[in-house]
C-alpha cells in the first residue's frame, strides 16, 4: 500500500472526485485510490452477506418492514408510492424508500428471508467505501490513505454495523445516506457539482427517517462555518438543493394525498421520540453508551487516543470535522427519551474515523504500545475460556468456532503488532482482521447472530398450520400482535377480545376451555394453534 508521504505536495490540480490527494505521473496512485473503496466494498459483501436467510425475520422491525414492503409492492402501478400494511391499512410510520427496494427483491426472488434482507444489506454495505472517500476529503497530508483504509476496515468489521446491516431495518441504509451527504458536501468545496451527491444523500434520509435530516444539516452547517467555507459555497449549495428535490417532492405529494396524517412520520414517529417515550422503549443517554461499549470490540480501545489526536489537530479540517461529527451524532442520539439498541448506529461512523487515526499511527509508529498487549490478553482469555467450556462439556449455546477464530486473531495479531518493524505490524493487523472476520462468519453460521430470537418464539411452525386453514377462517392471537406471524401466515391475525365468534382458531401458549390443539403435543411451553368450537368465551 502506497503512502501519501511519497507524493509531491506541490501538485494540487491533478485530482479526481474520489480523492483529495494528487496523482503521480505514472497514474499508478490514481488506480489505487479508485480500487481501494471498491475492494473494501467487495470484502464487505463477502463478510456481511453469507447466511442471510438462516434465521426467521424477527419482531418487531424486520417483520413489520417486510410486511409493509410486500403489501406496498403488490399494489397497482403508481399506488406503490404510498406505503400500506396488510394490503389495505395505510402505513404512516416511515417513508417507503427502503420498502420499495425490499418489495422489488421480494417480487423478483420470492418472500424468502435472504431476499428480504438482501437490499438492506447491500445499501448498508455502501457505508464502508463511503467512509474511505469521506476520510480522503479530510486530507491531512501525510498518512491520509492509511487513515482512510483503517477507518474503512474498522467500520466493516464492527459487529453492530455488520449485524444490523444484515437486518431488514432502516438504520444501516440511513448510515450510508448520511455518509453520502457528508462526503458529497466536503467534496463540493473543490467540485461544486458534488453538492448534488450530498443532496441525493439528503433525499435518501428524507425517504428513510426524515427528522434525521434536520440534525445532519445542523451538523454540516455549524462545522462548515467553523471550517472557513470555500468561496464557491453558494454554487455547491445550489447543487445540494437540487439533489434534495426527489425527497422533498415525495413528502409534498404525500401530504397532498394523506393530509395531516402525513405528519405522523415527522411528529409522533420522529421528533416525538425526543420528548416522549414511544411504547415501552424507555431509556436514557446511558443506553447508547452501553451499546458502544458492548459492540465496539476490539476497536473501541483505539477511541480515547483517536479523540486526543483529533483534539490536537482541532484547528485543521480533519480534527474539526472528526470531533464535530462525533459530538453532533451524540447530540442526535443521547437526548432521545425513546431509546432502542440500534439508535446507536449513527455513532459508529465518527467512532470509526477516530479509531482509524489511532490504528494508522499504531501501524506507522507502533504506538500506543498497550493496545496490542490488551488484544493479546483478550485473545488468550477467549481461547482459554473456550477450552474450559468445551472440556467441561458445558451445554452453553456459544459460537465456539467464532470465539476460537477471534481469539487466535487477537492473540497472534497482537503479538505481531507489538513488534518494532512496520512490516510485522502490518502483518499483525492483517491477522487481527482475518481472525475477527472469520469469527463474524462463524457467528452468522451458528444461528446465534440474531439473539433477539432467543427471547421470541419461532413463528414458522404455527404459521405453516395457519396457511392450511380456509381463507375465511377466523384466526386470533392471545397476547401482543406479532408482525412475524402475520408475515409467515400471509394473513393478519385478529387480536383476541372478550367477544370472540362461536368458532375460531387461536394462537396461544396456554390451553383454553373447549379448545383443542392442532399439534400432537399440546402440553408444551411453545405457542400452538388451538381450535375453539364452543360459543363459550375462552
Amino acid at each position: 500500500m502506497h503512502s501519501i508521504s511519497f507524493l509531491n505536495p506541490k501538485v494540487e490540480d491533478e485530482t479526481t472526485s474520489l480523492r483529495s490527494s494528487p496523482l503521480q505521473d505514472n497514474g499508478r496512485w490514481g488506480l489505487v485510490t479508485v480500487q481501494l473503496p471498491l475492494l473494501l466494498w467487495l470484502l464487505t459483501l463477502l463478510l456481511w452477506l453469507p447466511w442471510l436467510g438462516n434465521l426467521p425475520l424477527r419482531d418487531w422491525d424486520e417483520a413489520l418492514v417486510a410486511g409493509v414492503s410486500r403489501s406496498t409492492a403488490a399494489q397497482p402501478a403508481w399506488d406503490w408510492l404510498l406505503a400500506v400494511k396488510n394490503s389495505e391499512a395505510i402505513y404512516l410510520n416511515k417513508p417507503p424508500g427502503l420498502h420499495w427496494l425490499i418489495g422489488a427483491s421480494i417480487k423478483r426472488f420470492g418472500d424468502y428471508e435472504w431476499a428480504v434482507r438482501l437490499m438492506p444489506s447491500l445499501m448498508a454495505s455502501l457505508a464502508v467505501p463511503l467512509i474511505v472517500i469521506l476520510r480522503r476529503q479530510l486530507n491531512n497530508g501525510k498518512g491520509t490513505e492509511r487513515s482512510a483504509l483503517c477507518s474503512g476496515v474498522i467500520l466493516m468489521t464492527l459487529l453492530p454495523m455488520a449485524r444490523h446491516g444484515r437486518l431488514a431495518m432502516l438504520d444501516g441504509t440511513l448510515v450510508s445516506c448520511s455518509l453520502l451527504l457528508i462526503s458529497g458536501w466536503l467534496s463540493s468545496k473543490r467540485w461544486p457539482w458534488h453538492g448534488f451527491l450530498a443532496g441525493l444523500g439528503g433525499s435518501g434520509i428524507l425517504l428513510l427517517k426524515p427528522p434525521a435530516l434536520i440534525g445532519y444539516l445542523a451538523i454540516l452547517g455549524i462545522i462548515t462555518l467553523l471550517d472557513r467555507p470555500s468561496s464557491r459555497k453558494s454554487a455547491a449549495l445550489g447543487w445540494a438543493m437540487s439533489g434534495l428535490i426527489p425527497g422533498a417532492i415525495w413528502h409534498l405529494w404525500h401530504f397532498g394525498q394523506r393530509g395531516s396524517d402525513a405528519l405522523v412520520m415527522w411528529g409522533g414517529q420522529g421528533f416525538g421520540r425526543v420528548t416522549e417515550v414511544v411504547g415501552d422503549n424507555s431509556g436514557a443517554w446511558v443506553m447508547p453508551l452501553i451499546e458502544v461499549l458492548e459492540g465496539g470490540w476490539p476497536w473501541i480501545l483505539l477511541l480515547p487516543s483517536g479523540v486526543v489526536w483529533a483534539w490536537r489537530y482541532r484547528k485543521t479540517s480533519t480534527g474539526l470535522w472528526e470531533l464535530g461529527l462525533l459530538v453532533g451524532s451524540a447530540l442526535m442520539v443521547l437526548p432521545l427519551r425513546t431509546q432502542l439498541p440500534w439508535y446507536s448506529h449513527l455513532l459508529w461512523p465518527p467512532i470509526a474515523l477516530l479509531c482509524g487515526e489511532t490504528l494508522a499511527g499504531l501501524l506507522k509508529e507502533g504506538r500506543p504500545h498497550w493496545i496490542p498487549q490488551v488484544w493479546q490478553w483478550i485473545g488468550a482469555l477467549l481461547l482459554i475460556s473456550t477450552m474450559v467450556v468445551v472440556t467441561m462439556n458445558a451445554s452453553a449455546a456459544l459460537p465456539f468456532p467464532a470465539l476460537v477464530a477471534a481469539g487466535l486473531g487477537l492473540l497472534i495479531g497482537g503479538l505481531k503488532l507489538s513488534r518494532s518493524q512496520q512490516v510485522q505490524r502490518q502483518q499483525g493487523l492483517a491477522v487481527v482482521i482475518t481472525g475477527w472476520s472469520l469469527g463474524l462468519l462463524a457467528l452468522w453460521h451458528s444461528h446465534l447472530w440474531l439473539w433477539e430470537l432467543n427471547e421470541i418464539w419461532d413463528p414458522r411452525p404455527v404459521a405453516a398450520q395457519i396457511r392450511l386453514l380456509p381463507p375465511d377462517a377466523v384466526v386470533m392471537l392471545d397476547g401482543s400482535t406479532r408482525p412475524s406471524l402475520n408475515w409467515y401466515a400471509k394473513r393478519p391475525l385478529k387480536e383476541l377480545n372478550s367477544n370472540p365468534p362461536a368458532e375460531f382458531w387461536l394462537v396461544s401458549k396456554r390451553s383454553r376451555p373447549n379448545c383443542s390443539t392442532a399439534t400432537n403435543s399440546p402440553h408444551t411451553d411453545d405457542w400452538a394453534l388451538w381450535h375453539c368450537s364452543s360459543s363459550e368465551k375462552p
